[in-house]
């Protein structure tokens, strides 16, 4: 019992309320989930960010309750089955447990799910959306967490998306293959997508770390997360043991153990987000985590065809392999025709090199 707390700020106020700390919070292991972040905002920064991968986490099961319900066609209580038996080994976490037990939970009024009367428009208070903000002004990619608050926006469009279902039909229906093969390849999706998410929030407190001088301690953090808040789970000790390893390792992604996990699981993940999207169904909180895997495993992105453009419309400059400077070049010769050929000043550097 007790909260998992992550105060900042001043660092001898902290050692004066440490003690009162340490006594209220969740304890793990014998150890209290309670540490100092950091100075200033550095401990809202990481509550921040823990909200934002709860978003994450939270959009992903929602995107599996519809592949089980609709792409797999199960009813509610072997819905309620699967996340119970997920609770039981390495998916293991608090959204899980709580997710079981509203399977489980029928209307007192009725003898049905309270869950069936509730609304499908999710509602927020903006800590994911600040999540999703900061992340941007620091170039941190967080692309799951950034599909799960566009989620809960879109949900909102209830009308919308009843006049849209009836003119864009037929509906989306079941996966195609083999259940038990299907419901195989479901977990080692689910797997695959929580690690990424939790990677994309560990390597965003990281580039935070740099930008805000916050001195932040990977190992700590995952920590104190392993209880008394709602993002704890099993693999928050593979978070810790990689980071209490090397604590200067600079995404998650490079450790050896998530490696295995990793490459474990990212077969079904692409299975499943084929089947998935042939049947119709939305999750793009699942493709979101494997394009962002995928962009980080490239080692040349196609991202050079974008400096060309900006520098082709807008003389944005671009930088070449090998040299050291900002190049421009004027794309259409002297004569403003997209006909014409290449100018006489290709790859020189601009008089006033433009951001």
């Amino acid at each position: 019992f007790g909260p998992s707390m992550m105060p900042g700020g001043d660092k001898d106020a902290y050692a004066v309320m440490q003690p009162v700390f340490e006594a209220i919070a969740a304890q793990v292991d014998g150890a209290p989930c309670v540490a100092y972040m950091g100075p200033g905002s550095a401990g809202h920064f990481v509550k921040m960010v823990h909200n934002g991968i709860e978003y994450g986490l939270m959009e992903l099961i929602a995107e599996t309750y519809g592949v089980l319900k609709t792409g797999l066609g199960l009813d509610d209580a072997a819905i309620g089955e699967v996340f119970t038996k997920w609770n039981e080994g390495r998916l293991q976490s608090f959204l899980l447990d709580i997710t079981k037990d509203i399977f489980s939970f029928k209307n007192p009024d009725s003898d049905h799910l309270l869950l069936n009367d509730i609304k499908d428009e999710a509602r927020a208070k903006g800590t994911g959306k600040w999540t999703s903000q900061v992340a941007m002004d620091i170039q941190a990619p967080i692309p799951t967490v950034d599909s799960a608050v566009s989620m809960r926006d879109l949900s909102k469009y209830k009308a919308l998306r009843e006049q849209l279902a009836k003119q864009y039909g037929p509906a989306a229906g079941l996966l195609a293959g083999n259940k038990d093969e299907l419901l195989k390849q479901l977990e080692e999706a689910f797997y695959f997508s929580m690690v990424i998410t939790y990677t994309q929030g560990m390597h965003m407190l990281s580039r935070a770390s740099e930008e805000f001088k916050y001195d932040l301690q990977p190992a700590t953090i995952a920590k104190i997360w392993r209880g008394g808040c709602i993002i704890r789970s099993t693999f928050l000790n593979d978070i810790y043991n990689a980071y209490e390893g090397n604590n200067k390792l600079e995404h998650l992604l490079l450790d050896g153990t998530v490696q295995q996990l990793v490459q474990g699981s990212a077969g079904g993940a692409r299975a499943l987000a084929v089947a998935a999207i042939t049947a119709g169904l939305p999750v793009p909180a699942y493709t979101s985590a494997i394009g962002y895997f995928d962009a980080f495993r490239t080692g040349r992105l196609p991202s050079n065809l974008i400096q060309a453009q900006r520098d082709y419309f807008g003389a944005h400059t671009y930088e070449l392999i090998g040299k050291e400077g900002t190049f421009h070049t004027q794309w259409t010769g002297l004569r403003n025709a997209p006909e014409s050929p290449a100018g006489e000043q290709a790859n020189q550097k601009p008089p006033v090199p433009k951001e």
